[in-house]
């Protein structure tokens, strides 16, 4: 077996030409109802993500490419078991292994719609949730959503690894120490201020206490601000946000660069008006008033502040790259409003998510805000002092929001609407303004020291 695979990337290597349409038929199969369990789709995808690094395909059309794959994959399975419910059991092999589906049965009334994520990473079952949740008569539209987020997590999470292997095995490619040090830095911070917000969510329970913690949060951030906008002109100041950014040049790496540029460029004002726009349209047709007004409100608030924060300050960027943005830099953008945008979102949805699966989502979150915060570091279109400044001007923004709540409480809102809102919005500003322009985005972001 260990043969076949070595085989299998040693062809890709050499037919460098099929390796996304094998990555995404791979992923279809691993996906696809019973076939799932019969093919070994890890080892095959593992197979392809280090004949994909080796060969220095461009990270984010491996995961584009495993991600219509699995979404295809797990949507066939699901249209099967929806349209067929009566007979599935009744045929090959399900015939004979009636434990198949029950097993998915019992794990989908336990778990509902996370039962389709968690499904995913889940050996057993991970090749038949899809056709359970047809069985069963789930909302093709719920599926949709769910599908298609689990795919986001699952494609890097079984991509990457292969792919981070075969890129390390060419020498001019190799990660540092460097490399991962920034990485794993970059989740752990997300990870540090989920738990940070969880311990206080969980230990201050009267609504009283929550509003006066919110209060001297807000009040803090706006003072720490002050101070970081002024000490930032500071000499040593200065001197250390240069050597930061110099240091960030140094970690420039192919697949990173593609992986970052992709991210950041979802930051930018086409995509998140697409975004807000969108989250809006899913929370009105709940007919909640209320919750959209707090989500529009919210979004202007950070964006009114930004505008005139950043020219009043007029601090201007690194010029290290070959077309830095042409917005000032302090404080940044990117960080402020993708923290404005998720927190908005968790103080608004995750009361309507069950207890147990909060945390979790909280954490994703913050990893998420951490990861566009690094992306800018990254890239060296901000300064350290810039991204600081950015996450203390959003979680003032935040404060003011969750003491509007606390004083006068929302109605609940569905999280899937908004879920798949997002997903929309995140897909079309990639086929519109992210993908078409990749070439043109990254050579904008090269150090000028290669131009």
């Amino acid at each position: 077996m260990e043969v076949a695979f070595e085989s299998l990337t040693q062809w890709l290597s050499q037919h460098q030409e099929w390796i996304l349409i094998a990555i995404a038929a791979m992923a279809f199969l691993e996906s696809l109802a019973v076939v799932g369990i019969v093919v070994p789709g890890v080892a095959l995808l593992f197979a392809a993500g280090t004949a994909a690094g080796s060969a220095e395909v461009e990270v984010i059309w491996v995961l584009l490419a495993a991600f219509c794959g699995a979404v295809a994959g797990d949507g066939i399975s699901f249209l099967l078991g929806y349209r067929y419910h009566e007979v599935i059991r009744r045929v090959p092999p399900f015939k004979s292994h009636p434990e198949w589906i029950e097993k998915g049965e019992v794990f989908f009334r336990k778990y509902g719609l996370m039962g389709i994520v968690i499904g995913r990473f889940v050996g057993p079952i991970r090749p038949v949730m899809p056709l359970v949740a047809g069985l069963m008569q789930m909302k093709p539209t719920s599926f949709l959503g769910v599908n298609m987020l689990s795919a986001i997590a699952w494609a890097p999470f079984y991509l990457m690894p292969g792919y981070l292997i075969g890129a390390s095995l060419e020498a001019e490619n190799a990660l540092s120490g460097r490399h991962m040090g920034f990485l794993i830095g970059m989740i752990f911070s997300g990870w540090l201020l989920a738990q940070a917000l969880w311990w206080c969510h969980d230990h201050i329970r009267q609504r009283r206490n929550k509003l006066q913690l919110a209060l001297i949060t807000g009040c803090s951030c706006l003072g720490l601000f002050i101070m970081v906008s002024q000490v930032m002109q500071l000499d040593q100041l200065v001197d250390l946000n240069h050597r930061f950014s110099l240091w960030a040049l140094s970690l420039r790496h192919h697949w990173l660069d593609g992986f970052f540029i992709g991210l950041t460029e979802l930051g930018y004002r086409n995509a998140m008006t697409l975004w807000g726009v969108l989250v809006t349209i899913a929370i009105l047709a709940q007919r909640n008033v209320y919750g959209a007004t707090l989500w529009v409100g919210t979004i202007l608030l950070g964006q009114t502040l930004l505008f005139g924060l950043k020219d009043g300050f007029a601090w201007p960027r690194p010029a290290l790259v070959a077309m830095p943005p042409e917005s000032y830099a302090f404080p940044s953008g990117h960080t402020t409003m993708n923290l404005v945008f998720f927190g908005a979102l968790a103080i608004l949805c995750l009361p309507g998510v069950p207890g147990k699966r909060q945390k979790a989502i909280l954490s994703g979150l913050c990893i998420l805000v951490a990861t566009v915060a690094a992306s800018r570091l990254y890239l060296t279109v901000h300064w350290p002092t810039d991204i600081l400044g950015g996450l203390l001007l959003g979680g003032m923004i935040l404060a003011t929001l969750y003491c509007i709540v606390l004083k006068r409480p929302f109605r609940t809102i569905r999280p899937l609407p908004v879920i798949v809102a997002t997903l929309i919005a995140w897909g079309v500003s990639l086929a519109l303004w992210v993908i078409p322009r990749f070439q043109a985005l990254s050579d904008s972001y090269l150090p000028v020291s290669l131009i």
